[in-house]
């Protein structure tokens, strides 16, 4: 199987904003939602698995019903740090089955345009 861990764990603090920046809104959805829909369109992505800024997993669990993002299979906590959230998400998909031949496809969630 195929898995994208989006990595969601952080808050922004930069931007200067009220929500964190995966949850801002560009173009009527927000940013998180247009990176998960390019691999909930990829035929070669079995699943999502975000990990989330902690807090957030509702919106983004309902956002994801919004938006009909179907293989959102998990969401994990994030960590204090960028490392420490891909850590969270990999021993959180072990945790649930995945195994040493499941590819798993890491990426950061304020970068929606991917290919």
């Amino acid at each position: 199987m195929n898995y994208a861990l989006i990595i969601a764990g952080g808050s922004g603090n930069r931007m200067g904003q009220d929500i964190p920046k995966q949850f801002m809104h560009i173009d009527n959805c927000p940013v998180i939602i247009h990176t998960m829909m390019a691999f909930q369109k990829h035929p070669n992505i079995d699943g999502i698995a975000v990990v989330c800024l902690e807090g957030w997993e509702t919106v983004l669990r309902s956002y994801a019903n919004q938006f009909c993002i179907t293989k959102l299979k998990w969401i994990f906590p994030g960590g204090q740090n960028g490392q420490e959230s891909i850590h969270n998400g990999i021993y959180g998909l072990k945790e649930q089955g995945c195994g040493d031949e499941d590819l798993i496809l890491i990426h950061d969630a304020v970068r929606p345009l991917v290919s």
